[in-house]
């Protein structure tokens, strides 16, 4: 257990401290439960009834909060609550335990290449010609396939399948169960089908009916930059010629589906059951809101905020908010709602006018 004195953990965080600064604090809680010895989080003003009414003397508070008024022994200032959040929830952070070195049940390649202080653990596959840098973590019923390369300080879960000729930046972490470097779900029929003759006459006939697929195998690998984290039981597809990109910095959430050849710029936020068709291109800072779809051969600009459930379906410029299926300019996507809300009221004035118009007649 991870314990501090109030001074220290406003040193790890550099804000500002106030009261008996020794107070040694045992972990962290939401301010109805915290204890005498946890520090409440009442990072916000409308916390302040829960904080009086606990037992805790300590807390985390809003600028301008009143801490002897909340009958506070000492606490710290949050100008940016959540900012101060992550750095909280990293001191005290309760890490999974791995043993150090390698497990004897993992099955290690003799070609493979690990750095300094990697860990592996039970059941764990590093296949041929993978290197694996310093201070890796990897746990259990992990698979990493040939020529892969993992950079320093990556944190890999449980159940991780990381499939051959991936290349992964420092400091990666990914959680259990993803699959990164699956072939991409690319058919082709023997002569043009129904999906093509849709696209051009919009009318499907029977000389397009197919008796089959296809397969347009992979051959493309994914790369995947420095600072990026992956949720749980996310799919990342390999290319088909070129390779799939995720840029430096980027976070993808649980249940994220990344299609084959998709490009996605640094610094991007991905939100749950988001999926990316192939061949589209995500600029830098983009967020994606939860399961917002984006169509194959897209290109969207950076600094583009997309609201959950959308449908993107064609090209997007830089610096937009989008929202609503399809999706538009979120002002726009709200007037439209408006006006869909209003047509009841219109349609009733219509019918009204036209009994007014039927009596005159």
């Amino acid at each position: 257990m991870n314990n501090f004195t109030i001074k220290q953990i406003a040193d790890e965080l550099d804000a500002e401290a106030f009261g008996d600064l020794n107070l040694e604090i045992l972990g962290v809680n939401t301010p109805s439960k915290a204890s005498t010895n946890e520090l409440a989080l009442a990072m916000d003003p409308s916390y302040e009834e829960a904080l009086n009414s606990s037992d805790a003397i300590t807390a985390i508070v809003w600028p301008g909060a009143d801490w002897k008024k909340l009958g506070l022994s000492a606490g710290i200032i949050a100008p940016r609550s959540r900012y101060v959040l992550s750095g909280v929830t990293h001191l005290f952070e309760k890490k999974l335990e791995i043993i150090d070195g390698i497990d004897s049940s993992a099955i290690v390649s003799e070609s493979a290449i690990l750095g300094k202080n990697v860990s592996i653990g039970a059941f764990t596959i590093i296949g041929e010609r993978v290197e694996i840098g310093d201070n890796a973590k990897i746990f259990s019923h992990t698979t990493i396939s040939e020529d892969s390369i993992i950079g320093e300080n990556a944190l890999i879960y449980s159940g991780v399948r990381i499939g051959a000729r991936i290349r992964v930046g420092n400091n990666f972490i990914c959680q259990s169960n993803t699959v990164i470097g699956v072939d991409g779900f690319s058919y082709v029929t023997p002569k043009p089908g129904a999906v093509e003759e849709a696209k051009s006459t919009g009318k499907i006939t029977a000389s397009s009916r197919t008796e089959g697929f296809e397969r347009i195998n992979s051959l493309g690998t994914v790369i995947i930059g420095e600072n990026v984290e992956i949720g749980a039981n996310t799919a990342i597809d390999r290319g088909t010629i070129e390779n799939t990109i995720i840029g430096d910095g980027c976070k993808l959430d649980n249940l994220v589906h990344i299609g084959h050849n998709v490009n996605i710029g640094n610094t991007c936020l991905i939100c749950g059951q988001v999926g990316i068709a192939g061949s589209s291109i995500i600029g830098d800072r983009v967020v994606l809101g939860g399961q917002v779809g984006i169509a194959d051969h897209i290109s969207i600009g950076s600094d583009v905020i997309v609201a959950g459930k959308s449908g993107i379906s064609s090209n997007v410029p830089s610096g937009r908010v989008m929202m609503g299926n399809p999706a538009m300019r979120m002002d726009l996507n709200i007037e439209s709602y408006k006006a869909i809300r209003r047509l009841p009221r219109i349609l009733a004035k219509f019918t009204k006018i036209e009994e007014l118009i039927s009596k005159d007649k």
